[in-house]
């Protein structure tokens, strides 16, 4: 583990808030205290997606104390898919990673994952997890298992003929140029890192994986899971969508005419 702060990487955490006023400060000041160990440039950027209860007021009360957190608002909630656009938006940094309020990635195990950003070879690393059974509660391992074996059959090409990705729903660490010009995100759901890395991939990116331990809320009586029938049909429904669109509405090409234009097959944060 690295013990030094790194001065030449800087991180932009995003993440997302729907009535967490329970979690929020402590969540949020445990991620300021790990970030500081690794790193002396880092944002957190918070997107409070509509809620309801005092989410948006104790995140206010934080920003104006701890100068790391901005805080952005949705008027209403608008789900994770565009709280994930919004917040990339806004990142400033060169690395970006999103995690989930209630912390699925421990923040202390970036120090795992700086080494493989500092490699020159590496694009972009991808967490994936480990103990995935007894981790996730019986919907979200259902989620996660129909999300995957999907992608497999759909975009096997791109993944698993010989080099897998293990993982789309963990954590990755991207790249901010990528995220911001090198792609455009299109989808409206949780299968936007599938998405990203369906890009990476076509565009050939170097992506190297980790296996971290998985921290589940569900099983640690933080809160009751967001995930429902209803977010696994809006998720499947966005795969089809995304499928339709790029193989047989020219989206892949347009990806590809994308990238060259935007970054000319030179990856600018590496130069």
């Amino acid at each position: 583990m690295i013990k030094d702060k790194n001065k030449s990487l800087s991180f932009s955490l995003l993440t997302f808030a729907y009535n967490e006023e329970k979690l929020l400060k402590k969540q949020i000041e445990i991620w300021i205290e790990g970030l500081k160990k690794y790193s002396n440039d880092f944002e957190i950027i918070l997107i409070n997606d509509g809620s309801t209860d005092k989410t948006g007021i104790i995140a206010n009360d934080l920003s104006k104390r701890h100068s790391e957190l901005k805080v952005f608002h949705h008027k209403r909630n608008m789900g994770i898919g565009y709280a994930v656009k919004t917040a990339i938006q806004q990142a400033m940094k060169n690395i970006v990673f999103w995690n989930d309020i209630d912390s699925h990635f421990n923040i202390y195990d970036i120090g795992k994952i700086i080494p493989m950003l500092l490699d020159k070879e590496t694009d972009i690393v991808v967490a994936f997890k480990h103990d995935n059974l007894k981790t996730k509660s019986k919907i979200s391992w259902f989620k996660s298992r129909v999300n995957y074996y999907l992608i497999k059959t759909l975009f096997f090409p791109l993944f698993f003929d010989h080099s897998p990705i293990l993982d789309f729903q963990f954590v990755q660490f991207y790249p901010r140029d990528f995220l911001l010009q090198g792609i455009t995100i299109k989808s409206y759901s949780s299968f936007i890192p599938a998405e990203c890395l369906i890009k990476a991939r076509l565009l050939k990116l170097s992506i190297r994986q980790i296996q971290l331990h998985y921290h589940s809320r569900e099983l640690h009586g933080h809160a009751k899971s967001g995930v429902n029938y209803k977010t696994i049909l809006k998720s499947i429904q966005n795969i089809f969508h995304f499928w339709f669109e790029w193989f047989c509405f020219g989206g892949k090409k347009r990806a590809k005419i994308h990238w060259d234009m935007s970054s000319k097959g030179i990856l600018p944060w590496q130069k």
